[in-house]
């Protein structure tokens, strides 16, 4: 089956998506904006900030591919490359050191989303968490026949590693259609799981509608069945607290640069339970425990380590990874709970203001969002829009199909505007992107 043929012959039955929703304009185009939270103390950290584009003062609204980083991950990296690097899992002492730091850091994330210590896999970011499990279940579990369900809300790193796992078994990919507001229906992910159904695949909260999805009803709904589920927390997890025990999920992945870390840095949270029966995922130093080479080729056997190290082969991007334990300091000292009260609090400023846009017409509706804004401008191409604001403004935001061809499809678009805000973000710069959007519209319109 080609990958094309696979999402178009495996979705759930369903009626057609409806037309995106306006959401209802309201008054608050004026409205203020009031909290304790220090956001100018906060600016301080991230120098990146402080420059100008095109001569005007940078204001950087695309936080979900990418976030700034803080003064403590720069200095901390500077540190660790220019007085300490070592390669780990060596026995002189500066290795040990190393080693000692990079398992500390291990634990400083099993804290952070409560966890055990053996549940934390160092991957170089989700796309890389949600293949090793892909590949993983691929070669252990996956049979033909079996069914893996993801969303429509997908992003293309959470579909094409399940689409090629079923292909390679001869499994079937269902994809869950979701709601005019951008939600997923419960009832229909009830009637799609069936005897057969191996995983579910889902996003905390999707990077183009913000859409937060019941994680928890989710999972307490597979595992009745006897089916783990797989969180892509890519988008959730820099905004909020993120509770293993409380979500119940069996695997949970996320990357570090969308939090402030660094790139090539991510994390896989396993149930110990999944961890200890899946193989391995790449083979090499690290994860082997024996290596055995004999005549016969049929007494040759290898061991491997237990988890986690055994999913972690090679040399990994340690100095980053220990890196990252800085960032995660960082956002504690500033506190998970305010910055995202915070965050929340500037996402309903600027849909206050946007909605009062009669051009404006956001896409998703859901209740519980994430700081995102995804957006179309009646009569204006998103790409189009995006070249006049990245020619004429210091705003930077994204534009296009959004890594979510499948989902641009369903909803009848060929792309999208969207704006993703941090806690580093301030009410003013709404107010700015505001004054350039009607600039824009007047320019383009």
């Amino acid at each position: 089956m080609g990958f094309t043929n696979c999402l178009l012959s495996t979705q759930v039955p369903s009626p057609p998506m409806p037309a995106p929703t306006l959401s209802t304009p309201t008054t608050s185009g004026n409205q203020a904006f009031s909290s304790s939270f220090d956001v100018a103390r906060i600016r301080e950290d991230f120098p990146a900030l402080h420059q100008q584009v095109n001569g005007q003062p940078l204001i950087y609204l695309d936080s979900a591919a990418s976030c700034h980083k803080p003064h403590v991950l720069v200095e901390r990296l500077q540190q660790l490359y220019l007085e300490q690097y070592a390669k780990p899992q060596e026995n002189h002492p500066m290795s040990v050191a190393i080693t000692e730091q990079l398992e500390n850091t291990r634990q400083q994330v099993a804290d952070l989303i409560n966890c055990s210590k053996d549940e934390v896999v160092f991957v170089r970011g989700c796309t890389e968490g949600i293949n090793l499990i892909a590949t993983c279940l691929e070669r252990a579990i996956l049979q033909p026949g079996d069914e893996v369900i993801i969303t429509m809300m997908a992003h293309h790193s959470n579909y094409l590693p399940w689409e090629m796992a079923c292909n390679q078994t001869k499994a079937n990919l269902k994809v869950l259609p979701i709601t005019a507001s951008g939600e997923i229906d419960l009832n229909q992910l009830q009637d799609a799981i069936t005897d057969n159904t191996r995983l579910i695949a889902v996003e905390h909260s999707s990077h183009v509608l913000g859409t937060i999805n019941p994680i928890k009803q989710i999972v307490e709904m597979a595992h009745q069945r006897g089916i783990p589920v797989l969180v892509d927390g890519a988008q959730a997890a820099p905004h909020m607290p993120v509770d293993m025990q409380e979500l119940g999920c069996d695997f949970y992945t996320f990357s570090g640069h969308k939090m402030g870390g660094p790139s090539g840095v991510g994390v896989l949270y396993g149930h110990k339970q999944w961890l200890d029966k899946l193989p391995p995922y790449q083979l090499g130093e690290e994860m082997v425990d024996k290596v055995s080479i004999t005549r016969t080729p049929s007494t040759r056997e290898s061991s491997f380590k237990s988890a986690p190290q055994r999913f972690e082969g090679g040399t990994q991007a340690f100095v980053e990874i220990i890196a990252f334990s800085s960032v995660i300091d960082y956002l504690r000292s500033i506190g998970r709970q305010e910055s995202a009260d915070y965050e929340q609090a500037l996402l309903e400023y600027a849909l206050g203001k946007m909605e009062a846009v009669d051009r404006v017409q956001i896409i998703g509706s859901a209740p519980e969002k994430e700081p995102l804004i995804s957006f179309t401008l009646d009569g204006i191409e998103a790409k189009k829009a995006e070249s006049w604001f990245n020619e004429n403004t210091g705003i930077a935001l994204r534009a296009g199909e959004l890594s979510a061809q499948p989902l641009m499809k369903s909803l009848g678009l060929e792309g999208v505007l969207r704006i993703s805000l941090s806690f580093f973000n301030t009410p003013q710069e709404i107010d700015q992107f505001m004054a350039a959007l009607d600039e824009c519209i007047r320019a383009k319109g």
